[in-house]
C-alpha cells in the first residue's frame, strides 16, 4: 500500500537514472539473452564498452529473469517493488537473529525499508538493489559466526555476493567490511576460541568475494584498463551531503515540495545545500521517522557501559563523515590511503547504511528498553529530549527566524516570498509533529503495555512525508520514439549500427500540461536523445554515461570546441541532436540542418562527410598516444582518408593506400567479419571504442589491433582480397565464471559431506 500510485497504475518507475541507466541496460540485457546471446560488449554508449565490467550493469542479478517474462516498464516496476519486501524480512531477520522482539523486530525492518533514502532511491534501481539486499547479507553472516556449517556459509556467502549482483561496488566493500565488524563484537562463549572466529569471518569474506567473481573479475581489469569512478578526490566527492541534510533524519525533509516537484527543487540545491559538482539532491529525503532516533537514542543511554554499543555507534559516525564527504576531511583521507577505495564516488550514496544504523539501533534500543526487564526510563528521556530539541527548532522559526533569516536568505537574497513561505513552514510543520512524536514515545514507553503503538506511529510518519516522494512515470514514454529517433535509424540499413552524438548544456522540462516536473524532465532527456536513452530506439550514442568508457575517448571529448562537430564526425557520428538556441552563429563546416522540432526546442544536424563505421584508410604512424592527440587536435587536421595510427613498426604506404571496398558481415557485436579488396597496403578502421578484450584474425591468422585516430581500434591489411574477424570477450570473465562455478561446487560438496556425517 506503501506504493499504491506504482501498484495500482500501469505508472512506471522512469525518474533519474532509472531512465538514463538501468532501463537501458536491462532492455539491452533481454534483447540479448532473449536471442540465446550472451551480451559481453554495450556498444550504445560512448563508442562500446564492455558490459559485465560495469559493475552497475547488474548483469547476473536474478531479478534480470524478470525481463524475459514481462514488457520492460512492468519488469522494472516488479524489481523495484520486490525490493522493499527484501528490505523489511532482512531487516526483521537480523533483528531477530539479535534477540529483537517481533513488535520491535518490525519496527526497526519498517524503519528502514521506508526509510527516506529507500523510497527515493527508487530514481536509481542500480542502488536501490543492493542496499535493499543489506541486511539479509548481515544476517547470513550472524548466523554463520554463530554457528559455523557449510550450509549457513553458502546462504551467507551467497546473500553477500547478491550484493555485489546488484550492481553496487562500494555498498559490497561496505557490506563485507560491516559483516567483519559483526562477526567481531559478537561475543566468544568458550576461550581459545578467537583465532577460529577470526577464520570463520575470513572464510566468509572469502566465500562471498569467489561467490561474486563473474562480476569482481571483469571490473577489476576495467579498473586497471580504464577510468571507472572518480578520477580525482574532487570528482570522488560529488553528492557530497550537506550537514544541513543531516536534521532530515530526524525532522523529516523540510527541503522538499512535495506536490509537483516530489523532491528537493534544483534551485533549492543550488543556493541552500550545493556542495559541489552536480545541481540535485542524490535522494530527496533521509527521514527515518522521528519515533527510531528516539529509541536509537535510548538504547544508546541504556547500554552506554558496554563496549559494544560504542564500537557500533563508532561505526555509524564513521560512516556519517564519510557520507558527508567534502564537509569534513575524513573522505579525504580514506580516498588516500586505500587505493582500492579511490574508484568509488558519491558519498551520499552510503546513506543506505546510515539509515540501515539507525533502524538497526532503534530495534536493538527497543530490547534494551521496551523488551522484559527493559529500561523504559531511558525512552521517555530519550523522547523528551528529543521533544525539547525540535520544539526549540520550532520556536527559533516562529518567534526569531532562525532557519529562513539565519541561513536561507544569506545564501538566497533574491528568494521569492513563496519559497521562503514554504521553507519556513516545511520547518515549523516538521518540527512540531516531530516534537509531538517523540513525546508521544514517552507516553507510550510508560506503558509498555501500549508500546506496539510505537510501530503504528513509525509507520504512520514515514507514510505522511515519505510517501508523496517516489516518482512514477506514464508507461507511453517508454513506448513513444522522441522526434529525430525514426529518421536517424532509417538512415541505416536495417541491422547496422548508427551513431549519434547528443550536444546540450542542460536538460529542459518542456511546459507540457498534465505532466509532473519530472516527467517533463524525462521527456526532455527523451527528446534530446540523451546518454543512453537511444538503447530504446537502436540507436547508439557517441556521448557517454556509463562508468567503462575509454579513457581515450574521454581525452578527445575533452576538446569541447572541436569534439562535437569535427572529431565524433570523423570517427563515423553522421548526426548531432543539440538545443536549437545552442546552435553556433555560423553552422559548423559540412553541418546541415536535417530537422527542427518546436515544442522540446531541438535541431538534428547531419555530418554528410562522416566516413562509413568500417573502411579502408591511409596509415600515418605516431609512436605515443600523446602525438596521435597532438596530431588529431592539430589546426590543421588530417586529411580525410588518413587514420593517425600508433604503430610499433613503420607501416607500408603506397599512392592507393586507403583505396578499396569493404564488405561487413555482423554475426553480433562481439563478432563480426569484413571481406576487405585493399588496392594497395592500408589499415582497416573500426570506428569503435579501443579497449582490451578484442582479438583480430587475418586470413585466419592472429593480428594486431592497432589505436587509430586516439580513440578506435585499426588494422593492417595487405593489398588484395582479405578476410578480417574481430571477436569480444570481457576479460576477466571466463576465469570469473569459473571461480564461481567451483566455489558452487566446493560448496555443494561440503554440505553433502556434512549431511552424510551424522548419519556414520
Amino acid at each position: 500500500m506503501f506504493f499504491f500510485r506504482a501498484t495500482f497504475t500501469r505508472d512506471v518507475f522512469l525518474a533519474g537514472d532509472t531512465l538514463r541507466a538501468f532501463y537501458p541496460m536491462r532492455a539491452y540485457w533481454a534483447s540479448r539473452v532473449s536471442r540465446g546471446e550472451f551480451p559481453d560488449w554495450f556498444p550504445y554508449d560512448g563508442f562500446g564498452q564492455s558490459f559485465p565490467a560495469i559493475f552497475i550493469s547488474g548483469v547476473f542479478h536474478p531479478t534480470t529473469l524478470l525481463h524475459l517474462m514481462l514488457p520492460l516498464g512492468a519488469a522494472v516496476k516488479l524489481t523495484v517493488l520486490l525490493c522493499f519486501p527484501v528490505a523489511l524480512l532482512g531487516t526483521a531477520a537480523l533483528l531477530r537473529e539479535w534477540g529483537v522482539p517481533r513488535a520491535g523486530a518490525l519496527f526497526g525492518a519498517l524503519t528502514f525499508t521506508f526509510s527516506g533514502y529507500l523510497v527515493c532511491i527508487t530514481n536509481n534501481p542500480t542502488y536501490l538493489l543492493p542496499a535493499s539486499t543489506v541486511p539479509a547479507a548481515l544476517w547470513g553472516v550472524l548466523r554463520f559466526v554463530r554457528r559455523p556449517s557449510a550450509v549457513r556459509l553458502t546462504v551467507g556467502g551467497g546473500l553477500l555476493a547478491l550484493v555485489a549482483f546488484g550492481g553496487d561496488a562500494q555498498a559490497f566493500a561496505v557490506t563485507q567490511a560491516l559483516g567483519v565488524l559483526v562477526a567481531l563484537t559478537e561475543p566468544v562463549t568458550a576461550p581459545g576460541t578467537w583465532a577460529r572466529r577470526a577464520g570463520a569471518c575470513l572464510l566468509l569474506v572469502v566465500t562471498g568475494g569467489l561467490l561474486a567473481a563473474p562480476q569482481l573479475l571483469p571490473a577489476a581489469g576495467l579498473v586497471m584498463s580504464g577510468e571507472p569512478g572518480a578520477r580525482s578526490l574532487a570528482e570522488a566527492q560529488y553528492f557530497s551531503l550537506h550537514p544541513l541534510r543531516v536534521g532530515e533524519l530526524v525532522l523529516g525533509p523540510f527541503l522538499t515540495e512535495p506536490v509537483g516537484i516530489r523532491g528537493i527543487p534544483e534551485v533549492v540545491v543550488q543556493k541552500l545545500i550545493r556542495m559541489r559538482g552536480f545541481t540535485r539532491a542524490w535522494v530527496d529525503s533521509l527521514y527515518v521517522g522521528t519515533p527510531a532516533c528516539v529509541l536509537a537514542l535510548a538504547g544508546v543511554v541504556a547500554s552506554w557501559r558496554q563496549r559494544r554499543t560504542w564500537v557500533f555507534v563508532g561505526a555509524w559516525l564513521l560512516l556519517l563523515a564519510l557520507v558527508l564527504g567534502a564537509s569534513l576531511p575524513v573522505y579525504g583521507w580514506v580516498y588516500q590511503l586505500l587505493p582500492l577505495w579511490r574508484p568509488f564516488r558519491y558519498p551520499e550514496k552510503l546513506g543506505s547504511f546510515l539509515v540501515l544504523g539507525l533502524a538497526v539501533g532503534a530495534g536493538l534500543g527497543w530490547r534494551r528498553c521496551l523488551g522484559p526487564g527493559g529500561a523504559p526510563r531511558a525512552v521517555i528521556v530519550a523522547g523528551v529530549a528529543v521533544a525539547a530539541l525540535c520544539a526549540a527548532v520550532v520556536l527559533g522559526e516562529a518567534v526569531g527566524g532562525l532557519w529562513t533569516r539565519g541561513w536561507v536568505l544569506p545564501h538566497w537574497p533574491e528568494a521569492p516570498a513563496a519559497a521562503i513561505e514554504g521553507l519556513s513552514d516545511n520547518v515549523v510543520r516538521m518540527g512540531a509533529t516531530s516534537a509531538g512524536l517523540a513525546l508521544l514515545c514517552a507516553v507510550l514507553a510508560w506503558r509498555p503495555r501500549l508500546a506496539v503503538g510505537l510501530v503504528v506511529l513509525q509507520g504512520a510518519a514515514l507514510f505522511l512525508e515519505n510517501g508523496p516522494l517516489y516518482q512514477v512515470s506514464p508507461a507511453e514514454m517508454l513506448e513513444t520514439p522522441p522526434p529525430f529517433a525514426e529518421r536517424i535509424r532509417a538512415s541505416a540499413p536495417p541491422g547496422e549500427p548508427v551513431r549519434v552524438n547528443t550536444r546540450v548544456t542542460g536538460y529542459w522540462a518542456p511546459p507540457l500540461a498534465g505532466y509532473e516536473f519530472k516527467d517533463r524532465l524525462s521527456l526532455g532527456q527523451l527528446a534530446v536523445l540523451a546518454p543512453d536513452t537511444s538503447v530504446f530506439w537502436d540507436i547508439e550514442s557517441a556521448a557517454s554515461y556509463l562508468p567503462g568508457r575509454s579513457s581515450r575517448l574521454l581525452r578527445l571529448m575533452g576538446d569541447s570546441r572541436r569534439w562535437p562537430f569535427e572529431l565524433a564526425p570523423r570517427l563515423s557520428t553522421p548526426f548531432t541532436v543539440t538545443r536549437t538556441q545552442e546552435l553556433p552563429g555560423a553552422l559548423p563546416p559540412g553541418a546541415r540542418v536535417l530537422a527542427q522540432e518546436s515544442l522540446f526546442r531541438t535541431t538534428l544536424l547531419g555530418h554528410p562527410q562522416a566516413p562509413a563505421r568500417i573502411h579502408l584508410a591511409r596509415p600515418e604512424c605516431v609512436a605515443t598516444l600523446d602525438e596521435a592527440f597532438a596530431r588529431m587536435t592539430a589546426p590543421e587536421p588530417p586529411a580525410s582518408g588518413t587514420a593517425i595510427v600508433e604503430c610499433p613498426g613503420p607501416l607500408p604506404v603506397e599512392a592507393a593506400s586507403g583505396t578499396g571496398g569493404v564488405s561487413v558481415s555482423r554475426e553480433s557485436p562481439e563478432h563480426f567479419a569484413v571481406e576487405v579488396e585493399a588496392a594497395a597496403p592500408s589499415v582497416l578502421v573500426v570506428n569503435d571504442a579501443y579497449l582490451p578484450g578484442w582479438t583480430a584474425t587475418l586470413d585466419g591468422e592472429p593480428v594486431p589491433i592497432l589505436a587509430a585516430n586516439v580513440a578506435v581500434r585499426a588494422v593492417p591489411v595487405p593489398a588484395g582480397r582479405h578476410t578480417v574477424v574481430m571477436r569480444y570477450r570481457t576479460p576477466g570473465l571466463v576465469p570469473g565464471l569459473w571461480l564461481g562455478a567451483l566455489t558452487l561446487g566446493a560448496l555443494g560438496a561440503a554440505m553433502a559431506v556434512s549431511r552424510r556425517r551424522p548419519r556414520s
